[in-house]
């Protein structure tokens, strides 16, 4: 098993990330006001992260962070013209305390209004669009070629947007890896399963801190509410089911 270590500028990266990632591609979410949601350790039934979003128009509104119920991140959003996230203010980050910090996101459009680059703590750039307006190469600045982020995406979707297929390009230890991950929906468009080849052969389940153990082969089942918003998801590996996330939505 390979144990991949992250530093702290990646696991804030990563908050900020999973703010900003649509809860749901489904109009049914404007009809709710909030939305908890509680994980569970890998393979462990007992409570580990959990969020508190509040919603407006289906978009989040705010966001808490807790550990054990323990705040360890608070922040506000808001959004431009294009729906886009304009900035966020951070209202309070477990190292500092309260703040009132401002992280402002700054957008490039190209001359047929497609986004070709966006800032948020580093650039991305977006090129090679395909029919559906979407970008088939994402990379970040070059200084970031030495992280654990990599540098390069290529994608592939299916004919309603859905990723199927992703090849990030990295550099961990003065080595070049390729990881290619391909995907199965269901018909409420989420991942149902996700198989992962890389070069050089990577020996899966591979440990990350701070998150669930990546594995060559995973399923998902989920448990949908009435509005085919997903209320539980599992996790299925190794022929073994886990439950991962529970939402509450009001």
């Amino acid at each position: 098993m390979k144990f991949l270590l992250l530093n702290l500028l990646f696991i804030t990266s990563t908050l900020f990330s999973q703010s900003l990632e649509k809860i749901e591609k489904n109009e049914n979410l404007k009809k709710y006001k909030s939305v908890e949601i509680i994980s569970f350790y890998n393979k462990h039934k007992k409570t580990g992260w959990s969020k508190k979003i509040s919603l407006k128009n289906g978009k989040i509104k705010s966001i808490q962070y807790f550990n054990k119920s323990r705040l360890t991140y608070n922040a506000e959003y808001y959004y431009d013209d294009m729906n886009n996230l304009d900035f966020e203010i951070i209202k309070f980050e477990i190292n500092k305390g309260k703040t009132n910090d401002t992280i402002k996101h700054l957008y490039t459009y190209n001359s047929e209004n497609q986004l070709i680059e966006e800032k948020v703590l580093v650039k991305k750039y977006f090129s090679n669009f395909n029919e559906q307006n979407l970008p088939q190469t994402i990379e970040s600045d070059k200084t970031a070629i030495d992280s654990v982020f990599g540098y390069r995406e290529e994608l592939l979707y299916d004919k309603i947007g859905n990723i199927l297929e992703r090849k990030e390009y990295s550099k961990i230890d003065n080595q070049n890896k390729i990881e290619i991950t391909s995907y199965k929906y269901d018909s409420n468009n989420n991942v149902l399963e996700l198989n992962r080849n890389s070069f050089p052969k990577e020996e899966y389940p591979i440990t990350i801190i701070g998150g669930r153990a990546k594995y060559e082969n995973e399923k998902f089942r989920y448990v949908y509410n009435k509005d085919n918003l997903w209320i539980e998801k599992y996790w299925i590996v190794e022929n073994t089911e886990y439950l991962i996330e529970k939402r509450k939505f009001k």
